[in-house]
């Protein structure tokens, strides 16, 4: 039996092993209420009328956590790592094991509205509070044929709080915590039949755990909109200003002896923002069309020292125009529910750089994408679902120096995605589903442009192919979804620390397994718990004249497990307990296997107690209970050493909010 049989037939026993575990307990089941999302059609509808298994962190689930970024929300999903890979607070979210280049492999929506970035940057997650979040929607696996590019580990898409109808409220609180924490929000409900604003904002500054780490973070959503029988007009709005030291990472000996040491006293980063979303919606004759123009801007600053005497600073500008129209059409004929959803994206993205006086580069970058795409759905008699889609997106990526003469370099590329998937529901509580498809990711700026050489060298797009199965649903008390995963990718994007840039790998492979469950025990108490198995190899090539063939790729650990414990103690009192594995890892760098180390697998506990006492909300808890000593990046340096950036250690918060009504 080959490794693709193998797999395959692992996937159909999993399958048959679920069907058993439903037969068995058919007796106590219960039909799943599944939340309404967007993300699987870009339309509101349920959820179970797809094949695609959507996760959902709910308003709820943010109030019972003890994180205060979305990050720290998403760590604790399965198949989902997080790690930090500067000092900053937008540390990269990683889906099914992409490792250094997770955060270009995993879409982030705001709104239906792409804010991935196309340079080397994680998400601007510090310009999002979760108080203004509604919920947050996951789709594991390719997502190419609605999103387009860098969905191929999964999709993230941020739902942001709409105006409450008829009613008016507001809100306001703050909080402290170690390390010289404080914070404040504050927000406006303003709601009437037909039109509403909402509008959310938040202060946060804190020390943080490292020298030269401190931080500070302003940041606002709004939304305005006006609905009407026949459909809606909203425009959301948001601004963000940032400022961090970056404390750099520091080597094994420099751990040991003080891990709270910066390696770079003086480095930090600034980064402003802003955004529009004008959102539109209406019906007409049984067609419901949908569009969204959008437009994004960023500046950033940045100063470091980088193998010169002399403080190097880079200014960066970043501009992007979207459009995105949509029409969905539900015919129903030969006894099924259909649903035809068209659309097209449109996207104009400009970046430019100023770098001095060592790092000399001054790239101008352009990308141009227009796509179309189609998705057909097809639901008979509540039991089968089926759904094909399939895109063509069109693409121009091009980059040039104003400063270094011949540094310029672009290409035109067609590419193409397309989704077959299925779902049967077998019994009350048991649905299994599988399905298959391709996707893709454009080189980005720094993909292609080296500031530091000031040099262009245009890369290729990688291309992937993927194909999953599993089961979901609810037996009696207890929610769950199984899952297994097998992803090829050619043409990867990848740093070369050898040749300090970036460039094309040879074949590589992602597969693996997710199990994750909720139970509710009684009407106090509720559990939760995930498990994740990630195996991502390199099928060929070689790393500065080594074999790679078969070698694990770095930063990508092959066992996680969250689990998670509430207790609603009192009527308006609740503790809640999470604790997160993450297993060991190749260290960055280490391609080849030959270190002989690993990076050291850990596990971290969080403490929260939640009380409510009329309109007041007070929050307290702790984060890494028991002060683990960890870190979730480092990179080999040369036998027989490393560096790292240590992870925070035990932290204390509390926070209060009153609202008014």
């Amino acid at each position: 039996m080959n490794k693709k049989t193998g797999f395959a037939a692992t996937t159909f026993a999993l399958c048959l092993g679920l069907c058993s575990i439903g037969r068995a307990m058919a007796a106590e089941a219960a039909s799943i209420g599944p939340p309404v999302v967007v993300t699987a059609t870009r339309f509101e509808d349920d959820a179970a009328r797809y094949p695609v298994g959507t996760s959902v962190i709910t308003a709820q689930d943010i109030g019972r956590s003890a994180a205060t970024t979305v990050p720290q929300l998403l760590q604790s999903l399965a198949g989902v790592r997080t790690r930090d890979l500067s000092g900053s607070p937008n540390v990269q979210v990683d889906m099914r094991g992409f490792g250094l280049f997770g955060d270009q492999n995993t879409l982030v929506l705001l709104d239906g509205v792409r804010i991935s970035e196309n340079e080397q940057l994680t998400v601007n997650w510090s310009a999002i509070p979760l108080s203004s979040i509604e919920r947050i929607e996951i789709v594991r696996g390719a997502g190419a044929v609605l999103y387009g590019a860098g969905a191929t580990g999964g999709t993230i898409n941020i739902i942001t709080r709409a105006p409450e109808r008829n009613a008016r409220s507001a809100y306001l609180g703050g909080g402290f915590g170690s390390h010289r924490t404080r914070e404040a929000q504050a927000g406006v409900n303003l709601g009437g039949e037909h039109a509403g604003l909402s509008l959310h904002g938040s202060h946060y500054e804190s020390d943080n755990y490292r020298a030269n780490n401190p931080v500070l973070i302003d940041n606002a959503q709004g939304d305005l909109r006006w609905r009407g029988d026949a459909g809606s007009v909203t425009l959301k709005f948001g601004a963000n200003d940032q400022k961090t030291g970056l404390p750099g990472a520091i080597s094994e000996a420099q751990i040991a002896a003080n891990r709270r040491q910066a390696a770079t006293p003086n480095d930090f980063a600034t980064q402003r923002g802003g955004h529009l979303n004008l959102a539109a919606q209406t019906q007409v004759r049984g067609a419901t069309f949908a569009m969204n123009a959008g437009y994004r801007e960023k500046d950033t600053t940045s100063s470091f020292f980088v193998g010169t005497p002399f403080r190097n600073n880079v200014d960066t500008q970043m501009q992007v125009w979207t459009f995105a129209p949509r029409l969905r059409l539900q015919p129903r004929f030969g006894g099924g529910e259909h649903s035809v959803v068209l659309g097209a994206d449109v996207e104009r993205w400009t970046f430019d750089a100023n770098a001095q006086p060592s790092v000399v580069g001054r790239p101008h970058a352009t990308q141009r994408s227009d796509a179309l795409y189609a998705q057909y759905t097809v639901r008979f008699a509540g039991a089968t679902t089926l759904a094909l889609g399939a895109r063509e997106q069109r693409v121009r990526y091009a980059v040039n120096d104003a400063v270094q003469a011949g540094a310029a370099g672009g290409r035109s590329r067609t590419l193409h995605a397309w989704d077959l998937s299925a779902r049967q529901a077998l019994m009350p509580g048991v649905n299994v589903y599988a399905r298959i498809g391709s996707s893709f990711r454009i080189p980005n700026v720094n993909d292609n442009y080296n500031l530091f050489a000031a040099t262009v060298n245009v890369l290729e797009p990688q291309t992937a192919r993927d194909v999953e199965a599993g089961a979901e649903g609810r037996i009696g008390a207890l929610r769950y979804r199984l899952a297994a995963y097998r992803l090829e990718v050619r043409n990867e994007i990848f740093f070369d620390p050898l040749a300090f840039s970036n460039r094309n790998l040879p074949p590589t492979r992602r597969q693996g397994f997710e199990a994750e469950g909720r139970w509710q025990v009684n009407a106090s108490v509720d559990a939760h718990a995930n498990y994740t198995y990630a195996d991502a190899r390199f099928r060929d090539g070689q790393f500065g004249g080594t074999p790679i063939a078969g070698n694990r790729v770095p930063l990508v650990p092959r066992h996680a497990v969250n689990a998670g414990l509430g207790w609603a103690f009192l009527a308006n009192a609740r503790a809640d307990v999470e604790a997160r594995y993450i297993g060991s890892s190749p260290f960055d760098g280490d391609e080849s296997n030959t270190f002989g180390h690993r990076m050291p697998g850990y596990t971290v506990v969080d403490l929260k107690l939640g009380v409510r006492a009329g309109s007041w909300q007070i929050n307290a808890g702790v984060r890494n209970l028991f002060d683990k000593k960890y870190f979730s990046y480092g990179v080999y340096t040369g036998f027989p050493t490393y560096a790292a950036l240590p992870a925070a250690g035990r932290a204390l918060f509390a926070t209060a909010q009153y609202t008014f009504r």
